[in-house]
Protein backbone atom coordinates (compact mmCIF):
# COMPACT_ATOMS: atom_id res chain seq x y z
CA UNK A 1 0.00 0.00 0.00
CA UNK A 2 1.54 3.28 -1.03
CA UNK A 3 1.56 6.51 0.97
CA UNK A 4 -1.16 8.20 -1.08
CA UNK A 5 -3.65 5.40 -0.40
CA UNK A 6 -2.90 5.65 3.32
CA UNK A 7 -3.63 9.38 3.20
CA UNK A 8 -6.93 8.73 1.42
CA UNK A 9 -7.85 6.10 4.03
CA UNK A 10 -7.07 8.59 6.79
CA UNK A 11 -9.20 11.22 5.03
CA UNK A 12 -12.09 8.76 4.66
CA UNK A 13 -11.92 7.83 8.36
CA UNK A 14 -11.91 11.50 9.38
CA UNK A 15 -14.88 12.19 7.10
CA UNK A 16 -16.85 9.22 8.47
CA UNK A 17 -16.30 10.41 12.03
CA UNK A 18 -17.39 13.91 11.00
CA UNK A 19 -20.59 12.60 9.38
CA UNK A 20 -21.32 10.47 12.46
CA UNK A 21 -20.96 13.46 14.80
CA UNK A 22 -23.04 15.79 12.62
CA UNK A 23 -25.79 13.17 12.27
CA UNK A 24 -25.79 12.52 16.00
CA UNK A 25 -26.02 16.25 16.75
CA UNK A 26 -28.81 16.71 14.20
CA UNK A 27 -30.89 13.93 15.70
CA UNK A 28 -30.23 15.13 19.26
CA UNK A 29 -31.02 18.80 18.61
CA UNK A 30 -34.18 18.03 16.63
CA UNK A 31 -35.25 15.47 19.26
CA UNK A 32 -35.71 12.66 16.78
CA UNK A 33 -36.07 9.42 18.71
CA UNK A 34 -34.69 6.58 16.65
CA UNK A 35 -34.02 3.24 18.31
CA UNK A 36 -31.68 1.93 15.65
CA UNK A 37 -29.55 5.08 15.64
CA UNK A 38 -29.28 5.06 19.43
CA UNK A 39 -28.03 1.48 19.27
CA UNK A 40 -25.50 2.39 16.60
CA UNK A 41 -24.46 5.50 18.51
CA UNK A 42 -23.71 3.41 21.59
CA UNK A 43 -21.58 1.13 19.43
CA UNK A 44 -19.67 3.86 17.59
CA UNK A 45 -19.04 6.39 20.36
CA UNK A 46 -15.83 4.85 21.70
CA UNK A 47 -14.33 4.11 18.25
CA UNK A 48 -15.13 7.65 17.11
CA UNK A 49 -13.41 9.06 20.21
CA UNK A 50 -10.35 6.94 19.50
CA UNK A 51 -10.30 8.06 15.85
CA UNK A 52 -10.76 11.73 16.78
CA UNK A 53 -7.65 11.50 18.94
CA UNK A 54 -5.62 9.07 16.82
CA UNK A 55 -5.97 10.69 13.39
CA UNK A 56 -4.31 14.04 14.30
CA UNK A 57 -1.56 12.22 16.21
CA UNK A 58 -1.01 9.94 13.21
CA UNK A 59 -0.88 12.99 10.94
CA UNK A 60 1.66 14.79 13.15
CA UNK A 61 3.87 11.70 13.24
CA UNK A 62 3.76 11.41 9.44
CA UNK A 63 4.47 15.12 9.13
CA UNK A 64 7.55 14.84 11.37
CA UNK A 65 8.77 11.77 9.46
CA UNK A 66 8.08 13.60 6.16
CA UNK A 67 5.88 10.77 4.86
CA UNK A 68 3.39 13.18 3.30
CA UNK A 69 2.78 12.82 -0.43
CA UNK A 70 0.01 15.38 -0.92
CA UNK A 71 -0.16 18.39 1.40
CA UNK A 72 -3.70 19.30 0.33
CA UNK A 73 -5.05 15.95 1.54
CA UNK A 74 -3.18 16.45 4.81
CA UNK A 75 -4.67 19.93 5.25
CA UNK A 76 -8.18 18.72 4.47
CA UNK A 77 -7.85 15.76 6.84
CA UNK A 78 -6.52 18.00 9.61
CA UNK A 79 -9.33 20.52 9.07
CA UNK A 80 -12.04 17.83 9.19
CA UNK A 81 -10.46 16.26 12.28
CA UNK A 82 -10.24 19.63 14.03
CA UNK A 83 -13.87 20.50 13.24
CA UNK A 84 -14.94 17.04 14.44
CA UNK A 85 -13.05 17.55 17.68
CA UNK A 86 -14.70 20.94 18.20
CA UNK A 87 -18.16 19.51 17.51
CA UNK A 88 -17.55 16.63 19.89
CA UNK A 89 -16.41 19.06 22.58
CA UNK A 90 -19.50 21.21 21.94
CA UNK A 91 -21.65 18.13 22.34
CA UNK A 92 -20.18 17.20 25.71
CA UNK A 93 -19.97 20.69 27.18
CA UNK A 94 -23.13 22.43 26.04
CA UNK A 95 -25.65 19.72 25.29
CA UNK A 96 -25.26 17.66 28.46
Amino acid sequence: MNKLKIEYIRLALAFLVFVYIVTHLFLYINRIDSQWFQALAELFTIPSLVLIIAIPIWMIIDLVKKNIVDKSILNLTFFISFISLLLFGFTFIYLN
